[in-house]
């Protein structure tokens, strides 16, 4: 088991100093991908969130153990509803199980960029919209997204 410089909680996705904004998934989202840790973007208003595709302007990551208790899905690693009311987290510094794209070897240290659907992939400072850190050495398959620890920057 890899361990980091913080806490890791078992069930939640965010630790550390977070801000929460309680908003809907929007009509316009794609429910299977509404997941706990995936990047967001405003939908048809300012109360409503999608997930994020490569060229979004990122105002957060789906949180879970922040959302109400009545919309919250059975474990972290399960989607969220249409309509459902929502934990978004930001805040630069706050620690966050984010879900990186698929045929990725990050290392800890290196930058990350929003890539379709929402997932993270390493970015390039000064090129990419740089919205995370990595927070440590997580290597994906072929085709297989997986969690990684990550500090935000946005």
């Amino acid at each position: 088991m890899v361990q980091v410089g913080f806490r890791k909680p078992s069930t939640g996705v965010a630790t550390g100093k977070k801000y929460v904004e309680l908003l809907r998934v929007g009509a316009n989202a794609t429910a299977a991908k509404m997941l706990p840790g995936i990047f967001v973007i405003k939908d048809t208003n300012d109360r409503s969130v999608k997930e994020s595709g490569a060229a979004g302007k990122v105002i957060g990551v789906l949180g879970y153990e922040d959302t109400p208790e009545a919309f919250r899905p059975t474990t972290r690693d399960t989607a969220y509803a249409l309509g459902d009311t929502v934990a978004v987290i930001h805040g630069q510094g706050a620690y966050v199980r984010a879900l990186q794209a698929a045929s990725q070897t990050t290392v800890k240290g290196e930058t990350m960029k929003v890539v379709a659907d929402g997932y993270l992939e390493i970015g390039t400072p000064g090129t990419d919209d740089i919205v995370a850190v990595a927070e440590e050495s997580v290597t994906t398959d072929e085709g297989v997204t997986a969690a990684i620890w990550v500090t935000l920057r946005i």
